[in-house]
């Protein structure tokens, strides 16, 4: 059943063509992903989608009685109401969707006699049920504070008026709201803008299962990876579709284009050797006629032949060396506490970032990785404990949102104020970033997100710093520029800080993860897919001790070994208990002094190896940690049964 079906749309902007001829068909259940360079046309479809814009030519149909939600870029929330007023309220559709469930349920009892009234409401009802299987995940959903949770909102924002949410906070209320509204297809553009991790793997795993159809916008590889089962590209004005997820679109891609350049080489070679053929034998009697034939048929190879690919557009073509060499010691950060007002962002938190290391920064919104950063560049003071930077280390910064620009001066203003330099080399490095002709005369004010990330790029690696410290800088860049983004970090040769979101930008370019979580900072030997994937297997780990726990603790009366003691075999049995909870709390004091010996360690100046090393003896800690718990609570239960029992 075809839910929306596309016929042939094209939209102009004076001479430009934006959309040329796009036509498809989004069947129940399927998730499309619509990629393409910043500038392609993505946004203008969706507008075009949702009546916000008329095509210039072509039809758009949805099916009779189809919601469609719609998630732009920039959404806003209704002001006078709390954060769960609003999540609340968008509920409304599916309590109104399972209103008049019941309400033909009851039509079909009392007119079970009339058949074609009842074959009416049979069929009404069938639709309508369908539907709200299909979209699954609603008893899920009707934890309304759960899912706002999910989202990044903690218990006490539940009341927090939306007039006071941020730009970020009003993005995500705005996706909390429109999954609980129940549309049949999601109009997704961005949707993990301002989500951190947690948030993002969470609505990743919802859209997977979700039972709707569903057109997402996203530069995001992993994301897509996780929802999509097909991928459309849109590139100068035309819409190719490919089946898969975004990884099987990239491969099927390239192996296209490596096909079409092959072509497209044989067919020259073709004709010129045809035309050699011609200019040697045209003159000469016997050969002429061979010649002609030759010559004509290389005519016809050239009316026919295949077309070099296209290259998708420029990109970012530039590397970045260190022009000198820090000490070992990069970022030492001692005893670190942070408080603003009751809250504590940072409790003694100690770490040590040694040269040459590549770090990835992870945590929810909110824990303070960019007050971090702040206080390591000393534009943020700590309440107790130092952060400083070791000796030699001259710094590269990238502000979130790009946000250390001047916004009223020019891009080639913004570039001569980094140092001295001639305008003609400002140029030709902005030049690289595709700053090219009277684009450097433009004020920062009016570039896009992206161009301004490409211009704080641009101003990073002229520095040729020793230590690069980048927060956020995949914001608002297509997944072009990212893959370049991706080059130069992984040519770099320094110390490299990442704070990020990409998750395929952290697993390519880090071998090393901080988690800050909680007031705490944890660490990892391992880039973001290893972390993770240690993090699942202790709590997997933690959840199995406690299962094993519960299942093996006796309850008197059950036919278990303390039902049939007698007072005095009671009273030798408690001891005994008594005796191994005591064990089990000197394994758990003894984990937990292991832990803390691996921190400390951690937090001191290591080869790479070492820290390698010790980040594996923290896993073995953890492990033995969760398993002391497990034994300790199993213990005690049971010294609480044969208490009772005495």
């Amino acid at each position: 059943m075809s839910l929306l079906t596309v016929s042939n749309i094209s939209k102009h902007f004076g001479p430009d063509t934006i959309l040329d001829g796009v036509s498809f068909r989004l069947e129940w259940g399927k998730k499309l992903g619509l990629v393409g360079r910043n500038g392609t046309g993505k946004t203008t479809l969706m507008r075009i989608l949702t009546g916000q814009m008329e095509p210039d030519s072509g039809t758009i149909n949805f099916s009779p009685g189809i919601r469609f939600g719609y998630l732009r870029q920039e959404q806003m929330v209704e002001l006078g109401r709390t954060v769960q007023e609003e999540a609340v309220d968008a509920f409304g559709p599916v309590l109104e969707m399972e209103r008049r469930l019941r309400e033909l349920e009851t039509h079909m009892a009392e007119h079970h006699d009339h058949e074609q009234r009842l074959a009416a409401t049979m069929d009404e009802y069938g639709l309508l049920h369908d539907r709200f299987e299909a979209m699954g995940g609603y008893e899920n959903l009707r934890d309304i504070p759960q899912v706002l949770q999910r989202l990044g909102f903690s218990a006490s924002d539940l009341s927090k008026p939306t007039s006071k949410l941020s730009g970020g906070e009003k993005t995500r209320l705005a996706v909390a709201k429109l999954l609980l509204s129940a549309p049949d297809v999601l109009l997704l553009d961005e949707p993990t803008n301002h989500l951190d991790l947690q948030a993002t793997e969470w609505l990743e795993s919802f859209l997977h299962d979700f039972g709707g159809a569903i057109i997402l916008v996203s530069h995001d590889r992993i994301f897509l990876d996780q929802v999509v089962d097909s991928v459309a590209e849109l590139e100068r004005g035309k819409m190719v579709t490919y089946k898969g997820d975004f990884s099987a679109y990239w491969k099927q891609k390239e192996a296209a284009r490596v096909r079409q350049a092959e072509l497209h080489e044989r067919d020259q070679k073709e004709v010129q050797r045809l035309l050699e053929f011609f200019e040697k034998w045209k003159n000469t009697p016997s050969k002429r006629s061979q010649a002609v034939m030759r010559q004509r048929w290389a005519e016809r190879i050239k009316e026919n032949m295949t077309e070099a690919p296209v290259s998708s557009g420029k990109t970012m073509k530039v590397s970045v060396k260190e022009r000198s060499r820090s000490g070992n010691d990069v970022m030492i950060v001692d005893h670190l506490t942070k408080k603003f007002g009751e809250r504590t962002l940072f409790d003694d938190v100690s770490l040590h970032v040694g040269r040459g290391q590549r770090v990835g920064i992870v945590g929810p919104n909110g824990a303070g990785k960019s007050t971090l950063i702040r206080m390591l560049l000393g534009r943020e003071q700590p309440t107790e404990g130092s952060v400083r930077l070791g000796t030699g280390v001259t710094v590269g910064y990238f502000a979130q949102e790009a946000s250390d620009l001047d916004l009223t001066s020019s891009v080639l203003e913004n570039m001569l104020s980094v140092g001295e330099m001639l305008p003609t080399e400002a140029r030709t490095h902005l030049g690289k970033f595709l700053f090219t002709g009277d684009d450097v005369f433009r004020p920062v004010e009016k570039l896009s997100g992206g161009e301004k990330n490409k211009l704080a790029l641009a101003i990073v690696t002229w520095l040729r710093p020793n230590l690069l410290i980048l927060d956020e800088p995949t914001n608002h860049l297509d997944i072009d520029s990212r893959e370049a983004l991706n080059t130069l970090l992984k040519s770099y040769d320094g110390t490299l800080i990442l704070v990020s979101h990409d998750r395929h930008l952290l697993n390519e370019v880090t071998n090393f993860t901080i988690e800050i979580e909680g007031g705490k900072a944890s660490t990892y030997a391992a880039n973001y897919a290893e972390y993770r994937e240690r993090k699942q297997r202790v709590a997997r780990q933690a959840a199995q001790a406690r299962a094993d726990a519960a299942q093996a603790r006796p309850t008197p009366g059950d036919g278990s070994p303390i039902a049939g003691m007698n007072s005095h075999q009671l009273s030798k049995e408690r001891q005994r208990s008594v005796k191994a909870v005591q064990a089990a709390e000197k394994r758990v004091a003894e984990a937990e002094d292991w832990m803390k010996r691996i921190e400390e360690a951690l937090a001191e100046p290591n080869a790479p190896e070492e820290a390698i090393r010790l980040s594996h003896e923290y896993e073995k800690a953890q492990a033995e940690m969760t398993e002391a718990m497990g034994a300790w609570e199993k213990g005690l239960h049971y010294a609480q049964e044969i208490g009772a029992a005495v």
